[in-house]
């Protein structure tokens, strides 16, 4: 498991998405986000970058899905100092803004 810091760091080498999935939590009443990151899709055996973030909010995708071929450059995942009830973290792309959210915790390992 990778702290913010380490994330932050694999995400900068992997921006090819894999797979972007919304699943509703019926336990705890909230929706979670699994990303899955390539360096290369074309290579099936290229590692993998699997992060799953918890309690999503504030979802804004923009013009992030406007080709078959999806890149989220320069995302980054960042403590959030609002306080708000299960918001811990901001996770936005610095550059494009085109993908954005809140969540209350996240998970990320290389696979």
């Amino acid at each position: 498991m990778l702290n913010v810091s380490e994330a932050n760091e694999w995400l900068a080498n992997f921006d090819q998405v894999e797979l972007f999935k919304i699943e509703y939590d019926d336990l705890n009443a909230c929706y979670n986000l699994t990303l899955v990151f390539s360096k290369d899709l074309m290579n099936t055996s290229s590692q993998k970058l699997n992060v799953i973030f918890y309690y999503v909010s504030s979802l804004n995708l923009n013009d992030s899905f406007q080709s078959n071929f999806q890149q989220f450059m320069s995302l980054v995942i960042e403590k959030d100092s609002n306080r708000w009830e299960n918001v811990n973290y901001e996770v936005r792309q610095i550059e494009d803004d085109n993908l954005m959210f809140k969540c209350k915790s996240f998970s990320a390992f290389l696979m």
